[in-house]
């Protein structure tokens, strides 16, 4: 073994711990080894309980806080993806609207009222976007609940759009 692979406690931990498993790989052996081990160095039964329960609700705890940290960075994530999608077509209509105002005369600036009102949207949205929430939050709830898509704006719903239709009646024969 290489020694620059060995920088700190922890590696010598993981590697002991592999060693473990290859070596007493089912669960009885390594509770055997454990309860020989504490005996060794006279830790008693119900220390030994009492320190496993404890190990086991912090890695616990530990499982939860990465799985929430998880879904915190993919919320994260599908918020830029919707600010940007907002951006680009604030942009593009923008774009549109002054081209159209320019050549129509170029009188009153129109464009301006959109750019502005529009503008106050774009900038809620952006301080929308940069702020990180917690995991239980309704926002990220919400998102979790739509199946975490990879876009999510605040104003996002799971029946967002309108169907519009024509009803055709039977068909009439003529008699």
């Amino acid at each position: 073994m290489q020694r620059e692979t060995l920088k700190s406690g922890e590696d010598v931990e993981a590697i002991l711990r592999i060693a473990l498993q290859q070596e007493h790989g089912s669960v009885d052996e390594l509770r055997q080894r454990l309860n020989r081990s504490a005996e060794d160095l006279g830790i008693s039964p119900d220390a030994l309980a009492k320190a496993e329960k404890l190990y086991l609700a912090e890695a616990r705890q530990s499982e939860q806080r990465q799985i929430a940290e998880s879904h915190i960075d993919k919320f994260m994530k599908a918020k830029r993806v919707g600010f940007k999608s907002h951006m680009a077509t604030y942009l593009s209509t923008n774009l549109m609207l002054h081209v159209i105002w320019y050549l129509t005369g170029r009188d009153f600036y129109w464009p301006g009222i959109v750019l502005a009102a529009w503008g106050v949207g774009i900038a809620s949205h952006f301080v929308f976007m940069m702020q990180r929430p917690e995991v239980n939050e309704p926002d990220v709830q919400k998102w979790l609940a739509l199946g975490a898509p990879s876009k999510y704006t605040k104003d996002d719903s799971v029946s967002s759009g309108v169907t519009v239709g024509i009803h055709v009646g039977e068909s009439r024969q003529d008699k």
